[in-house]
């Protein structure tokens, strides 16, 4: 496989901190008080904030007090939460390793596709990522990770194809994203999904580190 999208959140980067420092911010200042544990709090790192919203506080995320909440978010993730991050042992070399053999690396995340590009410039990994995509800002158009991975597959000038493309990441989401591209996927277990999650998504390859997924990369 010459080409990998890979997941940002639970797969590049440990963003836990910043994600559940905005959570509890956005639910202290809507309720004045978070309704949520933080092994819950957890779990919203990967799918959208609205589906999140639907499974835990019944709320749609097109309803005004969804998207409401996701500003609230915002207001804390796009100034502080975002630096509130740590990149997984062994990121680096991979990204070196893949750009070394000449495989092409993406990013395709639910995160806002702004945010993820300041995030890869922070980290000084723009050297190895040929292109990030992501959802709009508002996070109402482009967050399903199907999504991002069809916008990215067509707006690459990259040439694309099943043959030699692959999705990597930590979740379910990416799994299932991958599958209704046509695409194969790699699951990591050192991010934030279980091995048994990425098994019942039918994760073509599940690994526990970083430097297994060079090997796969170029034994395919």
């Amino acid at each position: 496989m010459n080409n990998l999208f890979f997941d940002l959140d639970g797969t590049i980067i440990d963003s836990e901190k910043g994600i559940v420092n905005g959570l509890k911010y956005m639910y202290n200042e809507v309720l004045g008080y978070v309704p949520h544990n933080d092994d819950i709090l957890r779990t919203y790192i990967g799918p959208t904030i609205s589906y999140s919203f639907k499974k835990y506080d019944n709320l749609d995320g097109n309803d005004p007090e969804a998207q409401r909440r996701v500003s609230i978010f915002h207001d804390y993730y796009m100034t502080k939460g975002w630096k509130e991050l740590s990149v997984y042992d062994g990121v680096y070399d991979m990204l070196k390793d893949l750009n070394n053999s000449g495989k092409e690396v993406f990013i395709a995340t639910s995160k806002p596709e702004s945010i993820a590009k300041k995030i890869v410039d922070q980290l000084e990994m723009k050297p190895y990522i040929r292109h990030v995509f992501g959802a709009t800002d508002d996070e109402k158009t482009r967050s399903l990770k199907e999504d991002v991975i069809s916008y990215g597959i067509a707006k690459t000038s990259v040439k694309l194809d099943p043959d030699n493309l692959v999705m990597v990441g930590d979740r379910s989401s990416d799994i299932v994203g991958a599958h209704k591209n046509n695409l194969k996927a790699i699951g990591v277990t050192y991010g934030f999904g279980k091995r048994q999650e990425l098994a019942d998504a039918k994760s073509e390859w599940i690994v526990n580190k970083p430097s297994d997924i060079t090997k796969i990369a170029m034994e395919k």
